[in-house]
């Protein structure tokens, strides 16, 4: 009874987490899309007027790098969800509960590494906090974006250990 409900719980707080990193992922591969878009009609205007008319969006490649990290880590959280990858000439051929098994290790292993990121991004995070680590461009403090790292890294850990729970070796390519 105690497991089925920290499953649950589990389970409630994955799919909050998924909701938001495919939210956060969307908004900021929205925002990279105009941004990187703008640039280039901005750039456009500029070299035509002779560098009269400068409307690029400043820190544009800054703002880019950094929210493809962000967009990156969660995309991988909710990419979870689907299944694992799995080589169907191998996993196909194996019999249920073995394909259960492989998933569910295969997400362990998944939890270890999203926990290592966590640990090593909180740290980081930490660190550019009390040197008081700035962006180059726009000035915006490196803790902010190490924290959302870890953030993210936290969801992807809390979604792995859901699919570790529940996973039934079913994913997508054998569908």
């Amino acid at each position: 009874m105690l497991l089925s409900t920290l499953i649950s719980v589990v389970r409630r707080i994955a799919g909050w987490m998924e909701t938001a990193c495919l939210g956060i992922a969307a908004l900021c591969l929205l925002y990279m899309v105009f941004v990187v878009g703008f640039n280039v009609l901005a750039r456009i205007v500029f070299d035509a007027t002779d560098a009269g008319v400068n409307v690029m969006i400043p820190g544009a490649i800054e703002q880019v790098s950094y929210l493809l990290g962000v967009v990156a880590l969660a995309a991988l959280a909710v990419s979870l969800s689907g299944g694992m990858i799995a080589v169907d000439m191998l996993v196909g051929r194996f019999p249920p509960p073995l394909k259960a098994l492989v998933a569910r290790l295969w997400f362990v292993g998944i939890l270890a590494f999203a926990l290592v990121l966590v640990w090593l991004f909180w740290h980081e995070t930490q660190a550019t906090f009390a040197r008081g680590e700035e962006t180059q461009d726009l000035r915006i403090p490196m803790f902010l974006i190490y924290g959302l790292y870890t953030l993210e890294c936290l969801a992807l850990a809390v979604i792995a250990l859901r699919e570790a729970f529940t996973t039934d070796g079913h994913h997508a390519e054998l569908s």
